[in-house]
């Protein structure tokens, strides 16, 4: 089947991210560094990737497409799990391969190049809705994973210290709504809600620390904040630059 149209790139995309963040378990990631390619839960990891893949295409004669696909993905993951360094080079890295297969392979089912199918505007309602959701994506799940290799110098030395009683995984949720709320608040085009965010956190998570004069946890908080804000903007206003 020959397809001229960008909504098939962000299917692809959108299937790559759903089985790399939220199908794959933090018990899925520790059973692939510690059994690699022949342990279940790795092979286990491919076969969602080959079966979102291959619902998300929707053309269920391309049966060689989910499987390369797979196959490809297994690849990079074994190469990553070969590296044995849990660092931001390495995980930007891997997303960067993952994505590029992605394109190569939407490249070779589509008979047309990358401007001419920009030109032709096929950025019809279904592409952009496919769009906006992998951007809410990419701010609650990649983007924390990001910030955490960000901030993982500054963790090391909060961590040297005794931590503080609180919630458990309660910093990432927090991260998570709220680039999910900037997110939509750039997509109707309301900033002002951001300001008052960013202040009423402000407000919650640096006044009992300042009282009690733990300066690098305020700073590493403030850090940690900034760098929230400044990617879910980011993304918003690239979403939106892509629509247009």
């Amino acid at each position: 089947m020959e397809i001229q149209q960008l909504d098939l790139l962000f299917r692809l995309i959108l299937a790559h991210l759903l089985a790399d963040f939220v199908f794959q378990t933090n018990a899925m990631v520790k059973g692939k560094k510690e059994g690699g390619p022949v342990s279940a839960q790795f092979l286990l990891h491919l076969i969602i990737v080959a079966v979102l893949t291959y619902l998300f295409l929707a053309d269920w004669s391309n049966w060689w497409v989910p499987i390369t696909i797979g196959l490809v993905h297994g690849l990079i993951d074994w190469l990553k799990i070969r590296l044995n360094k849990d660092t931001l080079g390495v995980y930007v890295a891997d997303q960067i391969a993952h994505l590029a297969s992605l394109i190569f392979l939407w490249l070779l089912l589509t008979s047309q190049s990358i401007v001419d199918i920009i030109n032709s505007g096929v950025f019809e309602w279904n592409s952009n809705f496919q769009l906006i959701l992998i951007a809410y994506i990419i701010v609650a799940l990649p983007s924390g994973i990001l910030i955490g290799y960000l901030t993982k110098p500054w963790q090391e030395q909060l961590s040297k210290k005794k931590k503080d009683e609180s919630l458990k995984d309660a910093g990432k949720w927090i991260g998570i709504i709220e680039r999910i709320l900037i997110l939509t608040f750039i997509l109707l085009n309301q900033w002002q809600p951001i300001g008052f965010l960013l202040a009423a956190k402000s407000v919650f998570r640096f006044g009992d620390l300042k009282k009690a004069k733990e300066q690098k946890k305020t700073e590493y908080i403030l850090i940690g904040t900034l760098v929230s804000f400044t990617l879910a903007i980011f993304i918003g206003l690239l979403t939106q630059l892509i629509m247009r």
